[in-house]
């Protein structure tokens, strides 16, 4: 079924379609690329814990998909990539399954997230997944992942015993019915970050998408 919808896109004349029904098509096609490659990886990497590839005599499924489906090394490579990448990022591969998020920008999204320590990859996937779902661009998602490994950075200072921070203080105070306010005295950096995150998080609510840290 799937072949035969490529099969009569690919055989139907687009200079007669209107470029409204034009741009729908490059969307539907985008989405089951991305769809396509998680089907795809899901069925191979079946494949591969079974050892499937060994009845057709191949030594490892990126030889036997070089051939028997007669792809080149490249491609047999970037396949067997997503069977690895789908073990690390089940969140991005959900996304890419619903038709939210396309195959590169899944690609490139798991590459920053990658250099996150491992206990943060799938809460930082699900906070870059649902900003792209909810529109923002990929310079946008290129700085919060950014600002998201600044934090996973370990700071060198931190384990010193003397360190002293004058100039930072945060003091919560109880008021009644156990409510709490909230002061502090921080630097200019963290007040910028701050304020970033906060212009981010009323953006995405305004559109109704995820708000960011």
């Amino acid at each position: 079924m799937v072949r035969a919808g490529l099969s009569y896109l690919a055989a139907a004349d687009p200079v007669q379609m209107a470029a409204q029904v034009q741009a729908q098509c490059l969307h539907g096609l985008e989405q089951a690329t991305a769809i396509g490659t998680v089907a795809r990886t899901s069925i191979l990497g079946a494949f591969t814990a079974g050892q499937g590839y060994i009845d057709d005599g191949a030594y490892s499924p990126r030889s036997w998909l070089i051939h028997q489906t007669r792809i080149s090394k490249g491609a047999a490579t970037g396949h067997t990539a997503w069977v690895r990448r789908a073990r690390a990022h089940p969140r991005m591969l959900q996304a890419m399954a619903s038709g939210e998020l396309s195959e590169s920008w899944a690609r490139t999204l798991c590459g920053w997230t990658d250099q996150l320590p491992e206990d943060c990859r799938d809460t930082a996937d699900e906070i870059l997944a649902g900003a792209a779902a909810g529109g923002m661009g990929l310079r946008d998602l290129a700085e919060l992942a950014a600002e998201m490994q600044a934090r996973a950075r370990p700071d060198p200072d931190d384990d010193d015993p003397d360190r002293t921070f004058e100039d930072r203080a945060v003091r919560l105070a109880t008021t009644f019915g156990g409510a709490g306010v909230l002061t502090g005295d921080v630097t200019p950096e963290c007040v910028a970050v701050a304020e970033h995150g906060a212009g981010r998080a009323v953006r995405a609510a305004r559109r109704g998408g995820h708000p960011q840290p």
